[in-house]
């Protein structure tokens, strides 16, 4: 569940909330509407802190007391806001499990089960980062002591969130925020704000240090093909209070306690965490900045759509896209329907990204290669060499990625070529993937391809550098029946549920 981030409309001064990773904004109180400047970039907040100083002390000493020693007294207490960076994404991967096939031997066998179904004994396999399928299948006949194993592939979605320290210190115990969305509201980061309510600890590890930590995955044992996309990272200062406590043999510790919920997470840290929390240096911050949702070419208001990196013009017709703090215009070309459906399509954005897959010696930057490496019902053409390599990613939201998953795979495998039609006079729903969030799941869309029995396949899927070429913005029909969508082109089915706004 994303963040609440609670600030003021800047055309009115009236109370403006939106969730975090939001790019369009309505004020409920003036009518006006804004872009969420800072996309892609690193944004500062921080959270108010709700326990007072003498709360804060009264827990540090009751939990020192649990501790078994009586006597123990606060000489201070100082709040802290202390940076930690919060990673959010989406992630599709590629699981495979090992499966007993029943009847093939060793104490998995089971009587009465056909040869097609399989027992629910599953043992996970592993590869290796440079991709090694060698155990695809293992095992002896059916009827022998050794079991015989297949492997299944299946598509898994996932989400991430996760925060991480940034203060760069062993000292300090909290290695995670457990954010609670729905208590929490994040402020703006103002430095002004935050010094009239305590100290500011420095952020010592860049973004980027972490980072690979942030978007881990959560069990990596059964992960064949991974990617994470629509990341976020942002810095959010806590609030801790550093509680200067004196035992009764005179040993001094600090006890931090955490600013909102009251937890007690450290009692016995050093007094030299002091010196680690203070900010000698200092350094700067980057905000959320607002400015109007218009269209920069002919001023007409642009659809709220919160998540849309990409707002398309119904008055003008052109597409603009977040760029730093302002719009920048992206062209975009028409796919004509190939299946006419029911009244006036809506259109719907997808990146196509052209690109070149190489490992080794092996180079696939054509339909031709594409083909030979994950063959569909048709044989490679030699014609199909002049059709470049091009990967077609669904840039709508969707809130079910095996549907994005699916579309993707089925026009990557097609690689339609098209007349561009003149820009429709019709619905057209704006992109909420980037073109680097494209060629990021490029591999998989690769992986999906391939027969998972074709070992040397499946390999350079893995393996292979993706080198993007370019990327350009097409815009595809699509028909609404009674409970989804069906493109004009394949009559691919979206469920009207699954569509996010």
């Amino acid at each position: 569940m994303p963040l609440t981030i609670s600030t003021k409309c800047p055309s009115c001064g009236g109370a403006l909330d939106f969730e975090e990773g939001t790019n369009a904004v309505h004020c409920g109180f003036c009518g006006s509407n804004h872009v969420v400047s800072g996309h892609g970039r690193v944004l500062s907040y921080y959270v108010p802190e709700k326990i007072p100083a003498a709360r804060a002390v009264a827990l540090a000493l009751l939990k020192l007391k649990e501790k078994g020693v009586a006597g123990w007294r606060a000489r201070e207490a100082t709040l802290f806001f202390i940076p930690f960076y919060h990673f959010v994404g989406r992630v599709l991967r590629w699981e495979v499990e090992k499966v007993a096939i029943p009847g093939s031997g060793g104490d998995l066998e089971r009587p009465g089960i056909g040869f097609g179904s399989f027992t629910s004994i599953k043992v996970f396999g592993s590869f290796g980062a440079g991709g090694d399928l060698s155990g695809l299948l293992s095992g002896g006949s059916v009827g022998s002591s050794t079991p015989i194993y297949e492997q299944r592939f299946e598509l898994v979605s996932g989400s991430i969130d996760r925060s991480l320290p940034a203060l760069g210190s062993a000292l300090f115990k909290v290695q995670s925020l457990g954010i609670r969305p729905e208590v929490l509201k994040l402020s703006l980061f103002e430095k002004k704000a935050v010094l009239e309510r305590g100290r500011l600890a420095p952020a010592r590890l860049a973004a980027s240090e972490v980072e690979e930590q942030g978007y881990a995955p959560v069990f990596e044992e059964n992960n064949v093909a991974r990617r994470a996309f629509n990341r976020m990272t942002s810095l959010i200062y806590f609030p801790f209070w550093a509680v200067e406590a004196a035992g009764p043999d005179g040993e001094s510790v600090l006890a931090i306690v955490d600013g909102v919920g009251g937890d007690v997470p450290d009692t016995a840290a050093p007094m030299s965490l002091l010196d680690e929390l203070l900010d000698k240096d200092g350094h700067g911050f980057e905000v959320v900045g607002f400015r109007p949702l218009k269209c920069p070419e002919c001023a007409a208001d642009l659809p709220v759509r919160p998540r849309d990196s990409v707002f398309f013009c119904s008055t003008c017709r052109k597409a603009w896209q977040i760029s730093g703090d302002g719009l920048t215009e992206t062209p975009y070309s028409v796919m004509p329907p190939l299946k006419k459906g029911p009244g006036i399509p809506e259109y719907f954005p997808f990146w196509v990204v052209r690109a070149r897959m190489s490992s080794g010696s092996e180079v696939v930057d054509n339909k031709f290669g594409l083909t030979r490496l994950a063959p569909g019902i048709s044989m490679p053409k030699e014609e199909d060499k002049k059709i470049p390599l091009r990967f077609f990613v669904p840039a709508f939201g969707i809130g079910n990625l095996k549907i994005f998953s699916r579309l993707a795979s089925a026009y990557t495998r097609a690689q339609p070529v098209w007349e561009a039609q003149e820009a429709p006079d019709a619905q057209v729903r704006g992109a909420t993937i980037t073109p680097a969030d494209a060629l990021n799941v490029a591999p998989l869309i690769t992986f999906s391809l391939i027969p998972k029995a074709n070992k040397k396949a499946l390999s350079f899927a893995l393996d292979a550098d993706v080198e993007a070429l370019g990327a350009e913005l097409v815009l595809v029909p699509f028909y609404q029946s009674r409970n989804d969508y069906l493109d004009g082109i394949f009559g691919l089915s979206v469920p009207s549920a699954a569509l996010r706004d």
